[in-house]
């Protein structure tokens, strides 16, 4: 055994070349390893951890007028809208005289079709607010209504505040007129036609 570091140094290799020897070998074979793996996982239809596992994206967040307390103010102020438009819709259509003489008393012209595509269209809002479908439509159709109602008959050249009577003259259209600006604004909510499309297109996506 004592002879052995003379034997090494006679052949003209020393302990350091040795070892990086060694070490370059060890990293070849871990090279080659690593392509045999590479090529069974190539050949058996296999990904990699590292390639395989990918973050799949997240649902888009669900909209805070489609959550809970959102969803029942907006229905809260549909039905209330929809209460207030159908009653005036059955109105105009069971008394089309009445209706006609109405508007022609303020220059419209006194023919019964024009009170009659008004009773069907409050009725259609009516129904679109109930279901909640199209609701930005219906609210947008109500809110003109009722703003020409206020600027063309109730706010004319008559004063606002009528003698006898409490609030001022047109307050409900302009109730009827801000509730259907806000429907425009923020929608339907998730309690409706509108809502459940929402979240079906969220689902597909």
């Amino acid at each position: 055994m004592s002879f052995q570091p003379e034997r090494t140094k006679l052949l003209g290799v020393d302990d350091e070349q040795t070892r990086s020897l060694d070490a370059e070998l060890s990293e070849e074979e871990a090279r080659n390893r690593e392509f045999e793996r590479a090529a069974r996982a190539r050949a058996l239809g296999s990904v990699p951890v590292a390639e395989a596992v990918e973050e799949l994206p997240s649902a888009p967040p669900k909209p805070d007028n489609d959550k809970f307390l959102g969803s029942v103010g907006l229905l809260v102020l549909r039905l209330i809208l929809a209460a207030f438009v159908g009653v005036r819709g059955i109105q105009v259509l069971f008394d089309i005289e009445g209706t006609t003489a109405w508007l022609a008393s303020h220059g419209l012209p006194s023919i019964s079709v024009i009170a009659w595509v008004l009773g069907i269209v409050l009725l259609l809002c009516t129904l679109m607010l109930f279901l909640g479908f199209g609701t930005r439509t219906a609210g947008l159709v109500v809110a003109v209504l009722a703003i020409a109602v206020l600027v063309f008959v109730r706010w004319g050249a008559v004063s606002l505040f009528a003698a006898g009577q409490p609030g001022f003259v047109g307050e409900g259209e302009l109730l009827a007129a801000g509730v259907a600006l806000a429907l425009v604004f923020l929608g339907s909510g998730g309690w409706a036609v509108d809502g459940a499309m929402r979240q079906s297109r969220r689902q597909d996506n």
